[in-house]
């Protein structure tokens, strides 16, 4: 009877038990014993049977809450006890405790130092963004930063991508090899790997690079995607924070520095057609390798997102009253990968880059003199690429550039498919080869190409090349030749190179033995294939030392013919295409000037090789608005007297035909008597024997000989003419005793070419 009083009792204390008698009472010493021993009696008894006969069916109610709420089970993080011996125990004390119901108290192995969200080395480098890390198990962090494939500022795979971040073939900063994944890494195959909502970088917060193998975000979450203004300045992660470059980034801290200001170019430019503003009494934080300490500057930061050929940015422009330093970094606190200083009386200056990598730029307009400082106007011209070459689906078919059936090659500008499938995408075997449309049969130059076969419907071995040239080796081939070239009667087997040229560019093809020596071989190039008519260039076989050289040819393809001569070669011959690209501001299909005109447009350009679209002081008669020469057409494009709308004169410069640069103003088609200078005297009075360079030059830019009565080959000068030119290319010059000059007046001439003098 006693020992059930005092449970009840037990039972009563959690409900406001009266107060127990004083505690020296032996009473209480009696109940502490019983007590005791009941706790002991109920370990033991623990089936599921053992009852306690209360007496009272509401007492028996609350003695069992009590005691199953007490017998509730614990966990390794609840029991008070120090599981795994670290000196901690239970939630929240122990690191390996994430809640009290974890029934595991062991503490989580340590992260890699290339994973664990800290910039160990304190290099300003977190993680794979540091170059000492190769991957994101790489346990330590620290070291001198080696320069890797994926850190080298070059693009080594030549997917238009350029090193970690923005290569998907970099799994890391540290990574050596550029080459991308398949299938592509998690960072940069199109899918929100971990269902956050975020797709790829720079997205997601989880993605430090295009080459991250792992999407899902680290805790903590980088400061760039976890939705706080980190660092105070009223822009909260990215793309929004100028300190972000991704939703990765684990700083959101300005890269120029906390105290030097930042503004988003792209986002200025979205509303607006030009920065604006003055150098006079604004900070000054940085300098460049070519000024930028008389003063004050301004720093902006532009993104590029997509591919493009061409990005500028000008401050050329009336509005610009100082002389600037321009200056272009890809680090705000890195080195100069461009710097420009203007003058006093050309204060403005551009800065332009050629298909840019992807990522951030710093732009830095600068003060360039203490004693004249103004305002200065900032433009961006950034030039797209064609539709087939830009990476993007134009015409939302599902596929991009040269696997889109829209695409005929890579400078098409017009993705969109047509009414019939291209030869290339048809799913047919048109050429009968064993390969089906593009990329599977080499001959396809893209989904879009009109035909399986090869580029020249003549029987000719071909090779391709681009606009970077280079050199392709030619293997002995047997034969006579398929192909006839116009400067020379040959009979040698060809191969045919075909050249894509992007930019307005001067090239030179030469044939080269496996001694490096050059080779006899005839030379000529055309704009198609198997016209003979469309040839723009042609080197005679006999002159072994000299190249090809065809001057300015536009953008476009080319096919360049090298021919092995009647023997087979005994080794493979190298034919080695040199390509200088002439691009400048009035070709680049650039507005240099800011003045909505662009090119030949541009009354700053006086010819596609002219330097400047700067605007002349005066209006140049080829965009005047007046039919200067009353011949009824006016300015450039209609007049044409007119090579652009900055030509000074509507006046036709050559009677004749221009082949390069060289003004033919008369070429006889009959025998003339006496010297051919006097003939050239008699036609015009600003006329001239053409000289030899000038007959290289001609030759190289397309001239045709008008058939083979013509029977000598190229212009040659011979000491008996006293200084004079013959030639061996316009019969009737310079073939043994036959001269053309004064001292020769009654040798019969064909063929006598004159020239602008």
């Amino acid at each position: 009877m006693h020992r059930l009083m005092v449970v009840g009792c037990l039972a009563a204390f959690a409900w406001g038990c009266a107060e127990s008698p004083d505690d020296d009472s032996p009473r209480d010493a009696a109940l502490d014993m019983e007590i005791r021993v009941l706790a002991d009696a109920s370990a033991l008894d623990a089936s599921p049977d053992a009852t306690v006969d209360m007496g009272d069916e509401t007492d028996g109610a609350l003695e069992t809450d009590a005691l199953a709420a007490d017998a509730g089970p614990s966990t390794a993080c609840s029991d008070g006890l120090d599981n795994d011996r670290d000196g901690q125990v239970d939630f929240p004390n122990d690191p390996g405790c994430e809640s009290a119901d974890d029934d595991d108290e062991t503490d989580p192995e340590p992260l890699p130092e290339c994973a664990d969200g800290l910039d160990n080395d304190a290099d300003g480098l977190f993680d794979i963004a540091d170059p000492d890390c190769t991957s994101s198990i790489d346990i330590v962090e620290a070291g001198a930063n080696p320069m890797t494939t994926c850190n080298n500022g070059q693009d080594d795979d030549d997917d238009g991508l350029i090193d970690f971040p923005a290569d998907p073939g970099c799994s890391a900063a540290g990574h050596i090899s550029e080459a991308d994944l398949v299938p592509p890494p998690a960072c940069a195959n199109g899918v929100d790997d971990d269902l956050d909502g975020e797709t790829d970088f720079p997205r997601d917060p989880g993605c430090a690079g295009a080459g991250d193998i792992d999407e899902t975000t680290p805790d903590p979450v980088p400061a760039c995607g976890n939705g706080v203004d980190d660092d105070q300045n009223g822009q909260t992660d990215w793309p929004a924070d100028i300190g972000c470059d991704a939703a990765g980034d684990y700083s959101e801290v300005s890269p120029c520095g906390a105290n030097v200001p930042v503004i988003d170019l792209n986002a200025h430019l979205f509303d607006n057609d030009a920065f604006e503003a003055t150098l006079v009494d604004v900070p000054n934080g940085l300098v460049a390798t070519c000024g930028g300490a008389a003063g004050g500057e301004y720093v902006f930061v532009y993104t590029v997102d997509r591919a493009l050929d061409r990005l500028s940015f000008s401050t050329i422009d009336p509005a610009t009253e100082g002389p600037v330093v321009m200056y272009l970094r890809d680090r705000c606190q890195g080195d100069d990968l461009q710097c420009t200083r203007g003058l006093i009386d050309s204060p403005g200056q551009a800065i332009v880059l050629d298909r840019p990598a992807l990522g951030r730029y710093f732009v830095v307009v600068d003060t360039g003199s203490r004693d004249v400082v103004g305002r200065f106007r900032l433009t961006v011209d950034a030039v797209l690429p064609p539709a087939c070459r830009d990476s993007i689906d134009n015409d939302a078919d599902g596929l991009i550039d040269l696997a889109d059936p829209g695409c005929t090659e890579t400078e098409d500008a017009d993705e969109t498919d047509p009414a019939e499938p291209p030869v290339c995408a048809n799913g047919l075997d048109d050429d009968g080869d064993g390969l089906i449309d593009w990329p599977e049969d080499i001959d396809c130059a893209a989904a879009g190409a009109p035909e399986e076969s090869p580029p020249c419907a003549l029987p000719i071995p071909f090779a391709r090349i681009g606009q970077e040239g280079g050199e392709v080796v030619l293997d002995p081939v047997n034969g006579i030749g398929a192909a006839q070239p116009n400067c020379d009667p040959s009979f040698g087997a060809e191969t045919v190179i075909v050249l894509t040229l992007s930019e307005p560019s001067d090239v030179a093809l030469q044939v080269f033995d496996n001694n490096g020596q050059p080779v006899q071989a005839g030379l000529y190039a055309r704009t198609e294939c198997a016209d003979p008519m469309t040839e723009v260039g042609c080197r005679p076989n006999v002159r072994r030392e000299e190249a090809l050289t065809m001057p300015y040819l536009e953008r476009g393809s080319y096919f360049l013919f090298a021919e092995q001569g009647p023997l087979v070669p005994a080794a493979p011959l190298t034919a080695r295409i040199v390509v200088t690209s002439r691009l400048g501001q009035c070709n680049d299909l650039l507005d240099n000037d800011d003045d909505g005109l662009t090119d030949l447009a541009d009354p700053g350009c006086v010819d596609a090789l002219d330097a400047s679209e700067q605007d002349p002081a005066e209006v140049p008669q080829c965009n005047d608005g007046i039919d200067n020469d009353m011949n009824g057409l006016t300015d450039w494009p209609d007049d044409d007297g007119c090579d652009a709308a900055g030509d000074i004169a509507e006046e036709i410069g050559c009677v004749g035909e221009f082949f390069g640069e060289v003004c033919v103003t008369h070429v006889s088609v009959e025998c003339v008597m006496g010297s051919a200078a006097e003939y050239c005297r008699a036609t015009g009075e600003d006329f001239e024997v053409i000289t030899l360079a000038e007959f290289r030059a001609v030759v190289a830019a397309g001239w045709v000989r008008p058939g083979n009565s013509y029977h000598t080959l190229a212009v040659t000068e011979y000491a008996e003419c006293a200084g004079g030119f013959g030639n061996v290319g316009i019969p009737g010059w310079g073939e043994f005793n036959q001269f053309n000059c004064e001292e020769n007046s009654n040798y019969c001439n064909r063929a006598v070419m004159c020239v602008t003098r």
